[in-house]
């Protein structure tokens, strides 16, 4: 099993997606090529990459980046979301656009997050007409550019972002039967739905290409409780059960760590630090307790 990075969790680096209209108080601490050198020292094995981490889309630099990854043995995979104006998350593009992109870079796998409009309750809302109107205007999407994910070399994966339940994903790939179309599990996500974690671990996990390797505390306090992000193994997520039902219920073959903590923005040299630190904790983590490294039995 492989080891690598959604790039996301150095976003206070400058290198993740605008999530949510954030704005980074400071400019960019990572170039692209700085990000692989530091992958290699920490001895990742590849990137899941925000568009935030390129510096532009020609395709000329895209392949130099993509050039550059394959001298250094990093696999890369591509992460974006799709236009459809609802989260203004990131560089949003359509999938002909991401696909080029990815076949540019020599990504294997383009993961593609919905940004639905949920209603509420949201406890209430799978399978809600008003969702499934958006889920079948994506499978329509998907199944058009499927042949062109094929003539490219990559695989789509949807993601079970903050705003889709397990077995809404698992009828949209139904929907488009595909071979190159399947999941993309974020292991925290499902908690945004009011799903158990777990539950959507082990429903997507025989469908999914990729993931997002991710752990959340749950902090109780006076007026309710807000999840906090953790480097992976220091919260409520049972880690230790996802890598299990990865290596033994899917084909992933590639471990994508993904942090995101709550750190101040008073003091740059500390949010870095913080930010490092988490990531190198949960890669400790990874390797050490779950025993993740390339010769790991699948």
């Amino acid at each position: 099993m492989l080891l690598g990075l959604h790039t996301y969790s150095l976003y206070l680096h400058g290198i993740g997606q605008a999530w949510a209209g954030f704005q980074l108080p400071w400019p960019r601490q990572l170039s692209t090529f700085e990000l692989f050198d530091q992958a290699i020292r920490w001895g990742l094995d590849g990137l899941h990459l925000d568009d935030g981490v390129l510096e532009n889309l020609e395709p000329a630099y895209l392949k130099e980046v993509g050039a550059a990854a394959r001298e250094q043995g990093l696999y890369l995979e591509y992460n974006f979301s799709m236009d459809l104006g609802v989260q203004g998350i990131g560089i949003q593009h359509d999938l002909a656009a991401a696909i080029a992109t990815a076949g540019s870079l020599g990504a294997d796998i383009v993961k593609v997050g919905m940004d639905l409009i949920r209603p509420r309750p949201v406890a209430a809302s799978r399978f809600h007409p008003d969702v499934m109107g958006q889920i079948k205007s994506v499978a329509t999407r998907l199944k058009q550019m499927a042949p062109a994910a094929e003539a490219a070399g990559v695989k789509i994966a949807v993601e079970n972002h903050c705003d889709t339940f397990s077995e809404e994903i698992l009828w949209l790939l139904d929907r488009v039967d595909h071979p190159l179309v399947g999941a993309c599990i974020d292991t925290v996500n499902a908690f945004m739905v009011m799903e158990d974690p777990m539950v959507a671990i082990e429903n997507l996990a025989p469908r999914a290409y990729t993931n997002h390797f991710r752990d959340d505390r749950i902090e109780l306090q006076r007026y309710g409780c807000k999840l906090t992000g953790t480097a992976v193994g220091d919260g409520d997520i049972d880690m230790k059960r996802a890598y299990e039902i990865f290596k033994t219920q899917s084909s992933m073959n590639r471990i994508n760590i993904e942090t995101e903590m709550e750190i101040p923005y008073d003091d740059m040299e500390t949010a870095l630090r913080m930010e490092k630190t988490t990531v190198e904790r949960s890669i400790k983590y990874c390797r050490e307790v779950l025993g993740i490294t390339k010769h790991s039995t699948h």
